[in-house]
């Protein structure tokens, strides 16, 4: 596996597991919309320096693909788009502990199963 996919997985990994907190906590959230830079930087993602981040709390059309999210994130050095939408596209009550894991942690098996609540896909 290149160095690249590996700094991707841990990117996606990152990326879920941040919305699924958002999703879940109101300060989390109210954080995040107050400092998105602050909160991204805290959930561990690659912020560069003096760069922006703008948070996209619209509805998802379709499904957020990790490429999407990727090149979203590294399209401007001096401005990363964070695709957080208001709520997930399914109840996240209906996930057992297994399946959240699976999802913030991006990868299932040996297959790459970037889906977010059905907001991210591969």
């Amino acid at each position: 596996m290149s160095e690249t996919l590996d700094a991707n997985d841990d990117f996606i990994a990152r990326y879920t597991t941040l919305m699924l907190s958002v999703w879940n906590d109101a300060d989390t959230e109210r954080r995040l919309e107050a400092d998105p830079r602050a909160e991204a930087l805290a959930a561990g993602l690659p912020v560069q320096p003096d760069a922006t981040v703008e948070l996209d709390r619209s509805e998802a059309e379709g499904l957020f693909t990790r490429q999407k999210l990727v090149a979203d994130w590294t399209a401007d050095p001096r401005r990363h788009i964070l695709h957080v939408p208001a709520a997930p596209m399914i109840d996240l009550d209906e996930l057992d502990d297994r399946q959240l894991e699976l999802i913030a942690g991006g990868v299932s098996d040996a297959i790459n199963v970037v889906i977010v609540a059905c907001v991210v896909a591969v």
